[in-house]
């Protein structure tokens, strides 16, 4: 007298349409369940809720472009009077003691004085390629603050490698940026060959 096989799930090959994918179906005429997991893309994306996970870098709604835009003039004037404070007053403080570099450095008092200049317009530049990358961060255009300095700094160097874009309408901010940028690259290039123009002078 033969054992009777007990009802349950067997396995049986499924397609779904990326290829033959095991799958339990039930023996006694049930609709069969897959139970194919979702690729990894998706899987990885989906949130407990059931739904996907989409909007945690979702970028401005398109409808509302004028307000980033009006956000990135306020934040270009901003720099450019953070550049101004730079120029005349930290860099004047530092040619403000320029007997006290003439006493103490003799000879190389013109080296220093140049030398600071350009670390501090150095350490500008790069906090407001920083303050864009923050921006663009915060707008959530872009995944990651780094990649957002990235694109800032090669924006206002006018570099233009092309490899990091920013998405339909936004486009328009890179110009901005890269026009923000060739001004302050100008006014620090202006302001350098005036101090060279000093030490030449005074002979430092």
């Amino acid at each position: 007298m033969g054992k009777e096989e007990p009802e349950g799930l067997t396995e049986t090959p499924v397609i779904d349409g990326a290829g033959l994918t095991p799958a339990l179906k039930e023996t006694k005429g049930e609709p069969s369940k897959q139970t194919a997991s979702l690729p990894d893309t998706e899987r990885g994306r989906q949130d407990p809720s059931g739904g996907t996970n989409l909007d945690r870098n979702r970028p401005f709604p398109p409808s509302k472009p004028g307000s980033v835009y009006l956000l990135a003039l306020l934040l270009a004037l901003l720099l450019f009077s953070f550049h101004v404070v730079v120029i005349l007053d930290v860099v004047g403080e530092l040619f403000g003691h320029e007997a006290w570099l003439l006493a103490h450095l003799s000879r190389l008092a013109g080296e220093a004085a140049l030398l600071g200049c350009f670390f501090v317009l150095f350490a500008a530049h790069f906090i407001e390629a920083a303050a864009w990358g923050l921006f663009l961060r915060w707008t959530r255009l872009f995944p990651s603050t780094l990649e957002g300095i990235y694109f800032a700094a090669t924006s206002a160097t006018t570099l233009g490698y092309g490899d990091v874009v920013l998405p339909r309408p936004w486009r328009q901010l890179g110009p901005l940026i890269a026009i923000h940028g060739v001004l302050l690259f100008g006014c620090s290039t202006a302001f350098l060959f005036v101090i060279l123009q000093h030490v030449w002078a005074q002979q430092l």
